[in-house]
């Protein structure tokens, strides 16, 4: 929900939507603090995209064991929002971080 907020603030609506493609993932665990709990499962999802200028980025996000992208393959593609104004901000839903 907080994310949601956060990428409305910013104005991510008003962004590009564009197609990324994956071209490596990582997956891993994050150990936990609390004895009790099992340790996170992530994916590093490293990924090519082409802004509207027609330019090549990339970009690399950190995704949860819930998200679609977390067994996703090299050359699958994903949704994401480019930022027009500077091309190399974009912006998934589907990330555990937003660094916006």
């Amino acid at each position: 929900m907080l994310k949601e907020f956060l990428a409305k603030l910013h104005g991510v609506n008003k962004w590009t939507d564009a197609k990324a493609t994956v071209r490596s993932i990582m997956q891993y665990e994050e150990p936990s603090e609390r004895a009790y709990e099992f340790p996170r499962k992530l994916a590093d999802v490293t990924f090519a995209y082409t802004d509207t200028q027609g330019e090549h980025q990339y970009g690399c996000i950190t995704v949860e064991d819930s998200s679609e992208l977390y067994d996703a393959k090299e050359d699958d593609t994903f949704s994401i929002r480019v930022n027009p104004k500077h091309p190399e901000q974009c912006y998934s839903p589907e990330a555990t971080k937003t660094y916006l």
